[in-house]
């Protein structure tokens, strides 16, 4: 069996500036999932209970339809590649306040060809 492995790989996205409202939205939303991760973490509720899945929790379903619009890339978005770094002395990968790591976000570096596979 032969696994790939994407690790070298840059990732890459669209970035838009969000809203107040829809950055709102989203933390509510946020805090809806790092609440019942908590309880996942603590083996209280099982995988088949995340809020994603739909019809589980109203207000959930209702940020999901509220969001969907501010989720489609406006014209103009920028791509851009994501930079992970993770927070020295957070232990719980999703809290409410957010999770464990920030994202930066930069230019993709320009194509060099024959060079290594950070170059990608």
């Amino acid at each position: 069996m032969r696994v790939y492995d994407h690790s070298h790989e840059v990732d890459e996205y669209q970035v838009w500036p969000a809203s107040e409202a829809a950055a709102e939205l989203e933390r509510e939303q946020w805090a809806i999932y790092a609440r019942w991760y908590e309880r996942q973490q603590a083996g209280e509720v099982g995988q088949e209970s995340h809020p994603a899945h739909g019809g589980l929790d109203a207000r959930y379903d209702e940020l999901e339809l509220l969001l969907a619009p501010h989720r489609l890339a406006p014209d103009g978005a920028r791509r851009l590649v994501c930079e992970l770094r993770f927070v020295a002395g957070v232990d719980v990968r999703y809290r409410v306040e957010g999770p464990d790591y920030w994202l930066r976000w930069r230019p993709r570096p320009p194509l060099i060809m024959g060079c290594c596979a950070d170059n990608q």
